[in-house]
């Protein structure tokens, strides 16, 4: 299974680091918390993330009304794409965001046999 989510090569989302250029997108994702809701603000949700879960979007359609032409834009500029992410499971589902284990084994690791 999979869910959408905007990061870096290094597989760090756009949230999880600061960037100084980043600083205007963020400030409008934490003016208007009920479009941009914290996961603990989302209903269904309703917690923290967990160390181990990354957040992103049950589809592409839910991501592209999260993240707007100009955010993504910026966020390609500084090497955030938006893309597929295999998860081993997702751990909660909320109205705008869905939390989940990123996915250990790679494809490419497996036997061919499988």
């Amino acid at each position: 299974m999979y869910i959408w989510r905007v990061e870096n090569e290094d597989k760090c989302g756009c949230y999880s680091i600061h960037d100084i250029e980043l600083e205007d997108m963020y400030i409008k994702h934490s003016i208007d918390y009920e479009k941009y809701p914290r996961p603990k603000e989302d209903i269904g949700i309703n917690r923290d993330i967990n160390s181990d879960e990354i957040c992103g979007f049950k589809t592409k359609e839910q991501a592209l009304n999260w993240f707007d032409e100009d955010d993504l834009k910026l966020l390609s500029e500084l090497g955030f794409t938006l893309k597929k992410v295999y998860v081993d499971k997702i751990t909660a589902i909320g109205e705008k965001q869905v939390l989940a284990i990123r996915q250990k084994t790679s494809l490419s690791n497996l036997p061919e046999y499988l």
